[in-house]
């Protein structure tokens, strides 16, 4: 008999242990592996996410001012200075500058605006000088009907001819709060510095018992301080505002029993010997001292008048002298005054001096 040997029997005669079932073997999964079209997706979702926050960043990025107005020669800054300021273009008249002003406060389309209303500027001239880093360009403009010449330094640089100077300062004099000053129309929030283009600028004032003479100022150059020379007057309803708190304030002096009332303008001698009874002096005015009383004002504040006026009164007392009781009644000879009122709070006292 012929012996048969199992086909999966080892060569080196040891028995196989067994590993489990067979059907087991036969269905058990294989590891997992990561496919490459997986891998291609993932890297592809990450570029793309990558490249959307690199374009956020960039469109989020400082913008650097623009500088880009053309000026290749000197005539060209200075004519297309002017003609931006003819156009009321206040952010594009600022890029002909060298150095750019830090207050824009005044420099605005509006105060261009309201200046054209006041008297339209309008370039006649402005000649070829020829040079290669610092020229004086002198431009002959119009404001309205006045003429006038406006000198321009101006510099090479690498963006193109700037101009040195493209505003000027105007000096007002004393404006205090109280009077609610304006240029142009706008409110005058730091009066001690107004920086503007050349044009036209007219001030007023909110207060009606105020005017301010001579508010009309032509800026007709850049790189000065113009001074405005503003009057403050008082108008027709100032001094009547003034007469009144004058008034006022001298019933109160007619009012008290004495015969030279503190701080106040009436007063009436008594001699040696003579005792008035302070209980029956009587003070009054006579005429009336406001028809022609005459008022200025306080240069460094004109918020306070200064009043002048002459004043007549009549004093009435008992009065004992040598032991014997007499009636004064009497005229006192008219007296000039002085005397400083505040036309805009009427509480504040009224100083008095009599003149002579």
């Amino acid at each position: 008999m012929t012996s048969q040997v199992p086909e999966d029997t080892p060569d080196d005669g040891s028995t196989p242990e067994p590993t489990g079932d067979a059907d087991e073997q036969a269905t058990a999964p294989a590891p997992h592996r990561p496919r490459p079209r997986a891998r291609w997706i993932a890297a592809l979702a990450f570029i793309v996410l990558a490249g959307l926050i690199a374009g956020i960043a960039w469109l989020l990025r400082p913008q650097p001012a623009s500088t880009s107005v053309p000026a290749a020669t000197p005539q060209q800054a200075v004519s297309g200075y002017l003609d931006a300021l003819v156009a009321a273009d206040a952010p594009r008249a600022l890029e002909y500058a060298l150095n750019r002003p830090t207050d824009t406060t005044l420099l605005t389309r509006e105060m261009l605006e309201a200046s054209h209303r006041e008297a339209k500027l309008t370039v006649v001239n402005v000649p070829v000088v020829e040079g290669n880093e610092t020229v004086t360009v002198p431009a002959e403009v119009r404001f309205g009907d006045a003429p006038a010449t406006i000198a321009f330094s101006v510099t090479k640089t690498e963006a193109g001819w700037r101009l040195g100077q493209v505003t000027s300062t105007i000096d007002p004099g004393p404006l205090p709060s109280e009077l609610g000053a304006t240029i142009n129309g706008r409110p005058l929030t730091d009066p001690e510095h107004l920086e503007v283009f050349p044009g036209v600028y007219v001030f007023g004032e909110k207060l009606p018992t105020i005017t301010l003479d001579g508010g009309r100022v032509t800026v007709q150059a850049v790189g000065e301080d113009v001074r405005a020379g503003l009057q403050p007057v008082l108008t027709a309803a100032g001094k009547k505002q003034a007469s009144k708190v004058a008034a006022t304030a001298l019933k109160r002096c007619l009012a008290q029993k004495s015969a030279a009332p503190k701080d106040c303008p009436n007063s009436v001698a008594v001699e040696k010997g003579q005792k008035l009874d302070t209980t029956s002096i009587r003070w009054n005015l006579v005429g009336d001292p406001w028809k022609n009383a005459t008022y200025t004002l306080d240069v460094a504040d004109p918020t306070h008048a200064r009043g002048a006026t002459r004043l007549t009164f009549r004093f009435r007392s008992s009065l004992t002298q040598n032991g014997e009781k007499y009636t004064v009644d009497q005229t006192l000879p008219a007296v000039d005054v002085r005397y400083q009122v505040s036309v805009t709070n009427a509480k504040d006292p009224v100083a008095w001096e009599r003149v002579g």
